[in-house]
């Protein structure tokens, strides 16, 4: 997306709720076209930036804009350009799919007959749509509610745990539906998820956010190669290897999890010493395969927290303001 305009514009954003810190000087762009994942452990604070930019809460400093209006004083005109779908959809059960879609579309001016039939074919809903809500499962609510994102024709949809309720079939589809949007219609997707296989899978670039602060962001090539250089060797000595490669400066090695070989990472590119000092002392090296991660491990590696798992302990309070004391 090298060269396209950014349509979301996140500089130093901060908030707090009394003494708890969510979000820390938190600063990306999203490009106008791409598919932008938004990853972070429960509590990192997603959810309190996703507020921001929907104009639903205002931040302590910093700003949010979204096709350069700001998502508080100009929540307006910024509104115009984005639909958003929440991880618990509001939806009114007693009503068909049509007439909520319908009812929704009132709120936002001319939305005509066609394009609510459009939107339910697009998000595979066409049989169902006439259907009550409440007869649905949680996927065809899912469904609906990016249907309900979709109306007005916005250029920016943001998207809450969109998966959430879906099976791997529906999971799959919906993939093919985003970058389908995308692709063909020019639609920037911002994709709050903790499946990091599908943000993988489906997304431009990322940012991966810990404890209120931004810990990596950029392309998903660079991201996932952000901790350097990973091997694995087969060896025909591993406790041999294990202690020549110890003493190599700036090797972390440990036993791997296939027999005779080792793991090990580097911040730079260190293949050819480890080869020529195992090989120096007369192990026998079999193979050197150098291993790219994947964004999970990535992810851990970042936060310490396993994908979708809550905080390990609450982040840092701010610091408390100046005492005067009276002299």
């Amino acid at each position: 997306m090298l060269g396209m305009a950014a349509i979301v514009e996140v500089d130093r954003l901060s908030k707090s709720f009394g003494r708890v810190r969510a979000l820390h000087e938190i600063s990306f762009t999203v490009a106008e076209g791409e598919v932008f994942g938004f990853l972070g452990p429960n509590g990192a604070g997603k959810t309190t930036t996703i507020r921001i930019l929907l104009g639903l809460l205002n931040s302590d400093a910093g700003t949010a804009r979204i096709g350069g209006f700001d998502c508080w004083t100009g929540h307006a005109k910024a509104a115009r350009l984005f639909g958003a779908t929440l991880e618990q959809p509001a939806l009114y059960g007693f009503l068909s799919g049509r007439d909520n879609l319908r009812l929704f579309a009132r709120l936002l001016g001319p939305v005509d007959e066609a394009q609510i039939t459009e939107l339910l074919g697009l998000v595979g809903m066409t049989e169902r749509g006439d259907d009550k809500v409440k007869r649905y499962s949680m996927g065809m609510r899912q469904r609906l509610a990016l249907a309900q994102g979709m109306l007005g024709k916005p250029r920016l949809l943001i998207l809450d745990e969109p998966t959430n309720g879906l099976d791997p079939n529906g999971i799959h589809g919906l993939r093919i539906l985003l970058r389908k949007l995308a692709t063909d219609q020019g639609l920037t997707i911002f994709f709050s998820s903790h499946l990091l296989s599908e943000v993988e899978e489906l997304c431009d670039r990322v940012v991966v956010l810990h404890r209120g602060e931004v810990k990596v962001a950029g392309p998903l090539s660079e991201v996932v190669n952000v901790k350097g250089f990973n091997y694995r060797i087969d060896v025909s000595d591993v406790d041999k290897a294990i202690e020549i490669v110890r003493s190599i400066e700036g090797a972390t090695v440990e036993r791997g999890t296939i027999k005779d070989s080792i793991t090990v990472s580097s911040k730079t590119d260190l293949a050819r010493i480890i080869n020529q000092a195992l090989v120096a002392t007369g192990i026998g090296v079999d193979q050197l395969v150098r291993t790219e991660k994947g964004l999970e491990d990535v992810y851990i590696e970042l936060t310490g927290v396993a994908p979708g798992s809550p905080l390990s302990a609450p982040p840092p309070p701010p610091p408390a303001p100046p005492v005067a004391v009276k002299r």
